[in-house]
């Protein structure tokens, strides 16, 4: 086994994005990392999900909004010869993958990386992979990153493993999940400190496949990077209200005073919280998409 998980080791590598295009780095190169990272004012890490890759959809369509960010070193964690086969043997991988990239980086924080700069964001394997990462660098260093936004984190053989092999609110500092196909291939019940509920969280306007209701996630995240929060009538920002039920919400039965932006911008008391989107982009609603 040792062996088996040294051949896979070498596989994984992480890239530095660049609006120039990516660099490639074995994950192992923490000396390296460590440099590229350093005075980075927010270092975020994008972690795909079965059938994808660094350069695939997903990290394509938040790569460009991200790096309009000032002071951001972005950076995306390539598992594509890993959880690129069947998806049970995948998900088997998601804890081994989370906890070398969690390694890495707690060779790097032990280096002098302050981890509250550190974030991540995983996509449905990626979400779990993310969680272990979290736990692996708190586990290592005492540490806690500073966030984990989790979008759509993978059902299908998550849903009744133990905490320690999937995503929970315990992994960063601040977790926060976007679920747009709980019950089929994403989870339903709630694992961070603010579980958002677009549409109720099941299935999305304008989707006919079960696979556009897991990728709607990363695209609503994309789109909340791109809004201006400090413009509240911008109309394709994504304001959620908190709710104890998607029924409550639909009947106007929530507080009124208990709103948060659904994506990067989210702030406020934990719990769950609900909004309706467009069936295509912009999908924000503005204010009326919060009930």
């Amino acid at each position: 086994m040792q062996e088996k998980n040294a051949s896979v080791h070498e596989t994984l590598n992480i890239d530095l994005i660049t609006k120039n295009g990516n660099v490639k780095f074995n994950l192992t190169a923490t000396k390296r990392l460590g440099r590229v990272m350093k005075n980075a004012k927010t270092i975020i890490i994008l972690i795909h999900g079965f059938l994808e890759s660094s350069d695939g959809w997903m990290v394509s369509g938040l790569a460009p909004v991200l790096l309009n960010r000032t002071g951001l070193k972005l950076f995306a964690l390539d598992g594509r010869k890993i959880i690129n086969w069947e998806y049970f043997r995948s998900s088997t991988y998601a804890r081994f993958m989370g906890e070398q990239l969690g390694t890495s980086l707690s060779k790097i924080i032990k280096d002098g990386q302050d981890p509250t700069k550190i974030s991540l964001i995983g996509h449905s394997l990626g979400a779990h992979i993310a969680g272990v990462t979290g736990k692996r660098v708190h586990q290592l260093t005492g540490q806690l990153l500073s966030r984990i936004t989790a979008l759509d984190p993978a059902g299908p053989c998550f849903s009744s493993v133990d905490s320690g092999s999937r995503i929970e609110r315990t992994d960063a500092k601040y977790v926060n999940v976007i679920h747009t196909n709980g019950g089929v291939l994403g989870l339903k019940e709630p694992v961070g400190h603010m579980d958002f509920y677009p549409n109720g969280g099941m299935s999305q306007p304008g989707c006919l496949l079960s696979t556009c209701d897991h990728s709607r996630s990363w695209e609503y995240l994309a789109e909340s990077i791109s809004s201006p929060k400090h413009f509240p009538e911008f109309y394709f920002l994504l304001p959620a209200r908190r709710c104890d039920n998607w029924t409550m919400f639909k009947d106007g039965l929530c507080s009124k005073n208990k709103v948060s932006y659904m994506g990067l911008s989210s702030d406020g008391d934990p719990g769950l919280y609900f909004l309706t989107t467009g069936s295509s982009s912009p999908y924000g609603l503005g204010a009326a998409g919060s009930g």
